[in-house]
């Protein structure tokens, strides 16, 4: 990778450019003010780490400021999460069937009605882009509503 790999315990924050590994044998949760947070309980349920629980985790700490991107892997891990999400008013995308190499939990997500787009991992980025720019804008907007 082209971007600096860490691990967890050398910075609990996630920082743009970077790519932090967790272990897998703990829960991770979020706190208000952004930090990772390592728990000493293991993951509940059959997968390590599990992905329902991180949305979970996610969307509880940050509601409608979150969201997911749901990417090739196998099984139906986070399709309740993902309703969760929608019910935070948090967004869940996934990754188009064509383009994964097991679709099984996009597709899960899919099928449950939870996903609001579906594409291509690089539609996807795209995407995500033009929303985080959306809301850069939003959110200046209102500062000057404010001011004015």
């Amino acid at each position: 990778s082209q971007w600096p790999v860490r691990l967890l315990n050398e910075h609990p924050y996630v920082r743009q450019g970077e790519v932090v590994i967790v272990p897998v044998q703990h829960e991770l949760s979020f706190s208000s003010n952004g930090c990772m947070q390592m728990l000493e309980t293991a993951w509940p349920g059959p997968y390590s780490p599990s992905i329902e629980q991180m949305m979970s985790n996610l969307v509880r700490q940050y509601r409608h400021n979150s969201g997911a991107i749901v990417f090739s892997g196998m099984g139906s891990d986070g399709s309740l999460a993902a309703q969760y999400m929608q019910q935070q008013g948090a967004p869940v995308w996934t990754q188009e069937a064509q383009s994964c190499a097991c679709s099984s939990m996009p597709d899960s997500v899919r099928a449950a009605g939870y996903s609001v787009l579906s594409a291509t991992p690089e539609g996807l980025a795209q995407a995500l882009v033009q929303y985080l720019l959306n809301q850069y804008t939003e959110d200046n907007d209102d500062i000057e509503r404010k001011i004015s």
